[in-house]
């Protein structure tokens, strides 16, 4: 066993010894799916994954090079969320972004949002909560496509975010060219 930063790691390959990049492509492919596996139901938001208590087969330097592509987040020394990009990634792995389910899903909450700013001059802002019940979707969900940019994503259109960082997860503010193309 080595410590890094105080915790015990298995060696897993020695210190000469160096991963394909497939290999370390495939890792990060696997970590990932771990991660959302560990989400399943809930939005990632709110699921905290402590990175010392993972799949033994997450090489550390699979942690590091989640973190260097955004595909998770720190939110306190040793937790981490899920990035908006890491659970997109994490759909396209699972096969489960580009199907009909998840467009409707997605268009649904277009239509809740793009009510809210049809023939408004000006932004708006409206709960999580009151736009999954407009739009007939959990709020976990709503959470989840505002974070990723799920619209954007889908269907290459303006999508919405959050009013302010603080509002993050709660208030969702909806720009008056929501759901344009970008020119």
């Amino acid at each position: 066993m080595h410590f890094i930063r105080g915790t015990p790691r298995a060696i897993i390959a020695h210190k000469d010894m160096t991963l394909s990049k497939d290999a370390r492509w495939k890792n990060l492919d696997d970590a990932l799916l771990v991660l959302m596996d560990k989400v399943q139901g809930q939005t990632f938001l709110a699921v905290f994954v402590d990175e010392r208590s993972l799949d033994s087969r997450i090489l550390p330097t699979t942690w590091i090079e989640l973190k260097n592509r955004y595909l998770v987040r720190q939110a306190m020394s040793w937790y981490y969320t899920l990035s908006g990009s890491g659970w997109i990634e994490g759909l396209k792995l699972l096969n489960q972004l580009d199907t009909p389910e998840m467009k409707s899903k997605a268009g649904k909450l277009c239509a809740a949002l793009k009510d809210r700013v049809k023939g408004r001059q000006y932004e708006q802002i409206a709960h999580v909560s009151e736009i999954a019940t407009e739009a007939d979707l959990s709020e976990d969900f709503v959470r989840d496509a505002i974070e990723s940019d799920l619209i954007r994503e889908l269907f290459g259109t303006k999508g919405a975010g959050w009013a302010t960082p603080e509002d993050r997860g709660k208030f969702i503010e909806i720009p008056v060219d929501f759901g344009l193309q970008d020119l």
